[in-house]
């Protein structure tokens, strides 16, 4: 048997297939951190019933207005993360730090001096700020009694033995790329699992359509390493007014961006001494890039000293694009000689583009203002992740699948985040505490972060520092099927943010 080749062999071929993404990509799209100005992080972000922050505009836009002047401020932050991963009762870590410019934004006040308008003040405003940086680093170690070999051998169930060899003239490249074009991504794994020598046929014959491992094992040793890079950010266009000098109301209008860069190699290990195969050495590549939009609505109420808050965050609707790239090694024994097998296609494969929907989120917020002196502030927040979807322009099961997955496996998350500031003159001390169940409550710890920060008020400029200790709590499969083993990562992360503010 020839296959037909369809492609120009250039070093690097790109082909359309129907989607990328797993649950584990999912985790990541629907996080967030604790970013911000130096005001908003030193209060844990608890600014739902306060506002006359930059960055509060973007958690309620009804904030804007409580501005008495024009202001504009820019705040860069440090992040030290610490990732300790653990993975059948092994544990791991690994360290990473970054500088980035963290946020900017800015308002424009418009007092109305007509005393018959309901309208005491408007303002109009822009906020750019991150969701979350991805940059991570982590190694997960552990032993398991599942191999590799089951990926491979799920992806083959079914699949026409015929598909897998290598005909005359034809090499690794064109065949992986010839199976992704014409029967997708559960093709081109079976392809590096049957040329590495992972699986073989029960029967070297067409029309084959079982698999059997070629790897011996009880208790093998895995080692994945891990590396994240990337962002998601949202600029936020706000509007806002003061009706009546007893209720702030505001819009925004948010765009969002997101890049996202997962590397993942595993290293399986410890195979019997009778094994066929060992040594496997698998290496993955996920790149995202997306765009999208979504819009807030907010209110913050006047009662005296104290202030009530309420935010509607709509769904983000965020249209995507990914891109992979695999390879594999393995050693295996072929006429009384070692041989190591390596199978790197110098192909990129290019996904249909498709849209992801996180979830609508409800804020209630409380907050009591002590005169000149100081304030106390409490909100709470539920989103509900079990509804976040995945569908593209065509229909596709396998997005279907996803997300009956994540309604599955996900659940609603309640935040609660508290924040106090005091005032001695022109110094203001802050602090707040942050705590939220995760998608996965049932059994992993909440995420949870202490704040604290201090401000400088030079009257037509402040400046602000603030310090972060937040600790995030993820679980992730450690592949998506055949090998869908658990793994734990724990990200405590030291956060410095400092944010310089002038008024115009």
């Amino acid at each position: 048997m020839m296959r037909s080749l369809k492609f120009i062999i250039i070093p690097i071929l790109t082909f359309q297939l129907s989607v990328a993404q797993t649950v584990n990509d999912v985790r990541y799209f629907i996080s967030s951190e604790l970013n911000g100005s130096a005001r908003y992080t030193g209060m844990a972000g608890a600014f739902g019933a306060l506002g006359g922050d930059l960055s509060a505009i973007s958690f309620n836009p009804a904030s804007g207005s409580v501005f008495l002047h024009s202001e504009f401020g820019a705040s860069v932050n440090y992040k030290n993360r610490i990732t300790e991963s653990t993975y059948f009762n092994t544990t791991s870590k690994r360290e990473s730090d970054d500088i980035r410019f963290d946020h900017f934004g800015g308002v424009f006040v418009f007092n109305n001096s007509n005393s018959e308008s309901p309208w005491t003040r408007v303002s109009v405003g822009i906020n750019f700020q991150k969701i979350i940086q991805y940059d991570q680093k982590a190694t997960v170690n552990g032993n398991n009694s599942n191999g590799i070999d089951n990926y491979f051998l799920h992806y083959a169930d079914g699949l026409e033995f015929q598909n897998l060899p290598l005909y005359d003239e034809e090499t690794p490249n064109e065949v992986y790329g010839i199976l992704g074009n014409e029967q997708g991504f559960g093709a081109q794994q079976a392809f590096l699992g049957y040329q590495s020598y992972i699986i073989n046929p029960f029967s070297f014959t067409d029309g084959n359509t079982e698999y059997t491992s070629n790897v011996n094992y009880n208790n093998i040793k895995h080692q994945l390493d891990i590396i994240n890079q990337g962002w998601h950010r949202k600029t936020s266009l706000n509007l806002s007014g003061l009706y009546k000098n007893l209720v702030h109301l505001g819009f925004n209008l948010n765009f969002h961006s997101l890049n996202f860069n997962n590397s993942q190699v595993l290293f399986e290990t410890n195979q019997s001494q009778n094994s066929p195969t060992y040594n496997i050495n698998f290496e993955n590549e996920l790149i995202t890039i997306g765009n999208g939009i979504s819009a807030q609505f907010g209110a913050l109420f006047l009662l005296k000293n104290i202030r009530l808050g309420v935010t509607y965050d709509s769904p983000q609707w965020i249209e995507l694009t990914d891109e992979t790239k695999q390879s594999i090694s393995a050693f295996h024994y072929e006429e009384g000689l070692i041989v190591k097998e390596e199978i790197s296609p110098s192909v990129t494969n290019q996904y249909d583009i498709y849209q992801i929907k996180i979830p609508s989120k409800t804020t209630l917020s409380f907050a009591y203002v002590f005169g000149p002196k100081g304030l106390f502030s409490i909100d709470y927040s539920n989103q509900n992740f079990a509804n976040t979807s995945l569908n593209n322009d065509f229909g596709s099961n396998y997005l279907t699948d996803v997300t009956q997955r994540i309604a599955s496996r996900f659940e609603g998350v309640n935040t609660l985040r508290v924040g106090g500031e005091y005032r001695i003159k022109d110094i203001s001390f802050r602090a707040g505490f942050l705590n939220q169940n995760t998608v996965h409550s049932n059994t992993i710890k909440n995420n949870k972060a202490l704040t604290f920060g201090i401000g400088l008020d030079f009257g037509a400029s402040s400046l602000g520092i603030s310090l972060v200790n937040y600790e995030q709590n993820k679980e992730f499969e450690l592949f998506s099927e055949g090998l869908t083993d658990p793994y734990f990562l724990r990200q405590k992360i030291t956060q410095l943010t400092i944010s310089y503010n002038f008024k115009l």
